[in-house]
């Protein structure tokens, strides 16, 4: 199984980062438009990247938070892309574990997002998560100055 790490150091609490990724405003904030989270072993974790419930697809429907240590570790499913028709009807999923370590005064964010196949089929969707995950961990740090 392959894996995508991003890391970033920021000059938050581990709380505040914490709350950036297990709150509806602190995601609205860096990560999505609107959003469903509820913060349980088994709970909604969907982020949707437009308002506009005509979209059928709007974001992360269907992942679910899998386990967390509240201002330490939360992970959650991740679903594929719509524009991966195939795999994304097929429902399988990776997983995502973000990780909150303090470092002196900052806390070092590090996301890792598990479990993609060594299947060509999914190449296209690790090189596209590879990219997105570099973006929203820019975005994070941005959201924070």
């Amino acid at each position: 199984m392959k894996t995508i790490v991003k890391e970033r150091i920021i000059k938050k609490s581990r709380e505040y980062l914490y709350n950036k990724w297990t709150t509806k405003e602190g995601l609205n904030s860096f990560f999505s438009a609107d959003n469903l989270v509820e913060i349980f072993p088994g709970g909604k974790y969907e982020i949707y990247f437009t308002k506009d419930l005509s979209v059928k697809n709007r974001g992360s429907e269907k992942c679910k938070v899998l386990s967390f240590i509240p201002n330490r570790v939360f992970s959650f499913t991740w679903n594929v892309p719509p524009q991966f028709k195939e795999l994304r009807e097929s429902e399988k999923f990776t997983w995502v574990v973000i990780e909150f370590i303090k470092a002196d005064n900052n806390t070092l964010v590090r996301l890792s997002n598990i479990g993609y196949p060594e299947d060509e089929a999914w190449e296209s969707v690790f090189k596209y998560f590879d990219k997105a995950w570099e973006m929203v961990m820019n975005s994070l740090v941005k959201s924070c100055d």
